[in-house]
């Protein structure tokens, strides 16, 4: 770059003393031509005079009186033209042209006169135009060598930029191809980066999607391992809690038959608090069962299910609640029927403890291609992007949604309610799933028993 630079200054400077040297042979000229000039109007003078002693004609007069006019005026223009150089040429040249001048108007004056022009003026005159022609002769040939001198200065000058302009296109191609390959190296460079990035983006973006099915896959295995548990707790309630609790109150009135009547007297307040605490304990197995496994909706089917959950939520709150169910049961999978139906418990279990709703509406809607419920409220709402959702229960609604490849979107801002919209598969992929991986853990080591009795239905 500094030797592009320098050969442009070094061509800048010769096509400027190029220039400059045209430019003197400009005012050279110009000086050469006042010269030519002077010399054309003394020859007039001259001219003018002999016309005037031959014919003393006035005419003749009056052309050398404006020739010696514009001879003064041609004088003060070259003196002009050299006041530094060739000064004293000059003052010689006009000195003698202004000699000529006086030497021919003192011959106009003795014509005008009357008086004839004699041999001896016409000798001074003769000698006072050689003397004039020498001198300008001599400052017309240095003139000339001036312009010759210019002119080999103006044509080495622009010779000498026309060589550094061509050096300087040859160095800036150069330099331009230079450029062209190093951007071309540069994007080589470019496209190898980002091939690699590419290659790591999609090695990235594998082990994403590769530890995304695996957290996926653990969570609907502990899904279905805690709904299992839930099965075998409700059966265990049912079956040893609920026939103990039955006994138990079956004894109590076999007591209280049996006793006499003098003692039933005595004991009557006891045994009835006796009854009705086995009858309390039975109604809280039946509520605890009935939550860990809705028999409704093993029993009835997933409308009949959500109908006895919205009216038991209606019982416990002071919230108008509006269902839009269809009347016939979907041809939903086991798996899918129990998803929904969580999540509808789930959405009212926020409601109830976050929500300070009034109005809550469960729609739910069966497609062609799966089935679509929606829990809205007229709540406070919260922010979605808050780190702490998961206090709002929504992740697991969003493992189940996401475990049978469904969709969900939330629609909330503070103040502004909640919004919740599922929409699940309706095929059997969701059973056979299920059905799948339960059967892959009936063979696991200890888990056949407990597994088999949590696929019964309690009684």
């Amino acid at each position: 770059m500094a030797l592009l630079i320098g050969m442009l200054v070094a061509s800048y400077m010769q096509a400027s003393a190029g220039l400059d040297a045209l430019k003197q042979f400009g005012i050279s000229s110009l000086h050469a031509g006042h010269l030519d000039r002077l010399n054309l109007l003394l020859l007039d003078a001259q001219s003018a005079t002999r016309g005037y002693a031959l014919t003393e004609d006035p005419a003749y007069r009056t052309s050398f009186q404006a020739s010696a006019k514009k001879i003064q005026d041609t004088i003060l223009v070259i003196n002009q033209d050299h006041q530094t150089e060739q000064r004293p040429n000059t003052i010689e040249l006009i000195k003698k042209a202004q000699a000529l001048v006086t030497h021919l108007e003192r011959g106009n004056r003795m014509i005008e006169r009357g008086m004839a022009l004699d041999k001896a003026w016409i000798d001074r005159g003769t000698m006072a135009m050689d003397a004039y022609k020498m001198q300008h002769t001599t400052m017309r040939a240095e003139l000339l060598t001036d312009n010759l001198k210019n002119v080999r200065q103006s044509v080495s000058g622009f010779e000498n930029a026309r060589i550094s302009t061509v050096l300087l296109s040859i160095a800036s191609l150069m330099l331009l191809v230079l450029a062209i390959a190093q951007k071309q190296k540069k994007q080589e460079l470019r496209e190898e980066i980002n091939h690699m990035l590419e290659a790591e983006n999609e090695r990235l973006e594998r082990d994403v999607r590769h530890r995304t099915e695996e957290l996926t896959n653990l969570a609907t295995y502990l899904t279905e391992v805690r709904e299992a548990e839930k099965l075998h707790l409700a059966r265990e309630m049912h079956d040893e809690l609920g026939a103990l609790l039955t006994a138990a109150k079956l004894d109590a009135d076999w007591i209280e038959r049996k006793l006499p009547p003098e003692s039933r007297t005595l004991v009557a307040q006891r045994l009835a608090r006796l009854r009705q605490s086995l009858i309390g304990g039975i109604t809280l197995k039946r509520r605890i069962t009935n939550d860990l496994r809705p028999a409704l909706l093993y029993d009835l089917g997933l409308i009949n299910a959500l109908r006895a959950l919205i009216d038991e939520f209606r019982q416990g709150e002071e919230i108008e609640v509006k269902a839009d169910l269809p009347e016939t049961e979907p041809e939903l999978s086991e798996a899918v029927s129990l998803s929904l139906f969580r999540i509808v418990q789930e959405a009212f279990t926020n409601i109830r403890k976050y929500a300070r709703a009034h109005h809550v509406s469960v729609t739910l809607h069966v497609t062609s291609t799966g089935i679509e419920i929606s829990i809205e409220d007229d709540g406070v709402g919260f922010d979605l992007d808050s780190p702490k959702l998961a206090r709002h229960g929504l992740a697991g609604i969003k493992h189940r949604v996401f475990t049978h490849g469904g969709e969900l979107d939330i629609d909330t801002a503070p103040d502004a309610g909640v919004k919740i919209r599922v929409v699940l598969p309706a095929d059997a992929g969701g059973e056979t799933r299920h059905q799948h991986r339960a059967g892959d853990r009936r063979q696991e080591p200890g888990g056949a028993a407990g597994l088999n009795r949590a696929s019964d239905r309690p009684g």
